[in-house]
């Protein structure tokens, strides 16, 4: 079996790696060190992470402890070696990174992506920036054991290594995969052997990824995890079963608030979002093609994404006037926000019945979406379970065919402009150890 072989400095990077592995279906485990891992017992495991314990010890032991596991492995059907990092710098990245490619073929180069978008590191023009502060000004310049002093990628790189060290700006990646790959191979071309990728979403990381899997070169991932889960997406074959199942948002206010929340989850998650044109949702004419049009773009792409959802509006602008609307159909302002209502939530039911298992988990804003879905799924109720924050409820959902559903209740207008993502991660947290059959394209 292919295997993706996960070389951390700590344990709980190994299993920070692995957890990302697992979300997609790979089987995964974590080792404290080669005396555990046994290969016939393994022999089912697609991500084998294995831990040094070296962030805080000599370089040249560092060296070693590495390039003892390189050398164990690289025999073995390994489709992908990582070298995890911590995802603030610390420790020997430059003396692991070398132990790594001094130890498998000498045409492998160690692609240098630092950035996890959904924990706040991301790296612009070769700085890596930890919640909008550089490196340096976090406490991890006062870490006791590991400090680190500038948020140059590239110079904390060079310090510690004797290689050529290149580099891929931001606007190069924004351009998508075949700028990348020219990037890469000009950096090589030029004599580096680690190249740093500037990236600030998941989104550039997936391109990343891709663009490796084009270049049909031999590298070694070397990040805090993110980019080594999209490169073995690319590299090996994804499991049909999966855990993780997806978070699906329902979302009917309109409040420049929401707005604000969506752009912060769209930075953080990269989601996919379909707009609803809720004037076509109102009318008996329209309502049944437009509620069409918007599952067949969830279902057709939503594969390559953890959070999917409907919207209704992108800007301010695109508010509708229910006074006028009510007045040419002779009904309330009330039911026409009702039939929006019951528009976004037969997508919803409609798009857990296509896609059966997929989607594990629900989050709804407005409170008159929340009753309109749970109607709609001829749920009782929403079992409460916790406060995610103030005013933002997790339970699940009570009776009907969808029973135990995990759902995440929030009004338009309450959080600040990070509660959305605070939302999800709380449901990607509750949904990462169940599983679902996917039912790949092409298959029945």
């Amino acid at each position: 079996m292919s295997k993706v072989v996960v070389i951390a400095d700590d344990l709980t990077g190994a299993n920070a790696t692995g957890v990302l592995l697992a979300r997609q279906g790979f089987k995964a485990a974590t080792f404290l060190n080669l005396s555990k891992y046994d290969k016939e017992e393994s022999k089912d495991l697609n991500i084998l992470s294995i831990s040094t314990d070296s962030r805080a010890i000599d370089s040249d032991e560092a060296y070693e402890k590495v390039k003892n596991i390189v050398e164990f492995f690289k025999e073995d059907d390994v489709t992908l070696f990582s070298k995890r990092i911590d995802s603030t710098l610390r420790g020997n990245i430059g003396p692991e990174i070398s132990a790594v490619l001094d130890n498998l073929n000498k045409e492998t180069y160690a692609i240098v992506v630092p950035a996890f978008p959904s924990s706040g590191r991301v790296c612009i023009g070769g700085f890596l920036m930890v919640n909008q502060i550089p490196l340096e000004k976090t406490d991890v310049a006062k870490d006791p054991k590991t400090p680190v002093f500038t948020s140059r990628v590239v110079s904390l790189i060079e310090q510690q290594i004797n290689k050529k060290v290149g580099f891929v700006e931001l606007d190069k990646v924004l351009k998508g995969e075949e700028t990348i790959l020219k990037s890469l191979l000009n950096e090589i071309g030029n004599g580096c052997k680690v190249i740093v990728v500037d990236a600030t979403t998941d989104e550039d990381i997936t391109k990343i990824a891709k663009a490796i899997k084009n270049s049909k070169l031999n590298i070694v991932t070397v990040d805090p995890g993110p980019f080594t889960a999209a490169v073995a997406k690319e590299y090996l074959e994804v499991p049909k079963v999966s855990p993780g199942q997806k978070v699906m948002l329902t979302v009917g206010s309109v409040s420049n608030l929401t707005r604000k929340q969506l752009d912060e989850l769209r930075l953080e998650h990269s989601p996919l979002l379909v707009e609803a044109d809720a004037k076509k949702l109102i009318y008996d004419n329209s309502k049944k093609e437009e509620i069409q049009r918007i599952v067949n773009k969830l279902i057709n792409d939503m594969d390559d994404y953890e959070v999917i959802g409907v919207i209704t509006t992108k800007n301010e602008n695109e508010i509708l006037n229910l006074s006028l609307i009510a007045k040419d159909l002779n009904i309330t302002e009330d039911e026409v926000s009702q039939r929006i209502n019951n528009g976004l939530a037969e997508i919803t039911t409609t798009l857990l019945e296509k896609t059966e298992s997929q989607i594990g988990g629900l989050y709804t804003s407005g409170g008159d979406v929340t009753v309109a879905v749970c109607n709609a799924l001829g749920c009782a109720g929403i079992e409460v379970k916790d406060e995610v924050l103030p005013l933002a409820v997790y339970g699940r959902l009570r009776k009907g065919i969808y029973n135990n559903t995990p759902v995440i209740t929030k009004g338009g207008l309450v959080g600040d402009e990070k509660a959305l993502i605070k939302c999800v991660n709380y449901l990607l947290t509750k949904l990462s150890n169940e599983y679902h059959t996917k039912e790949l394209k092409g298959e029945k």
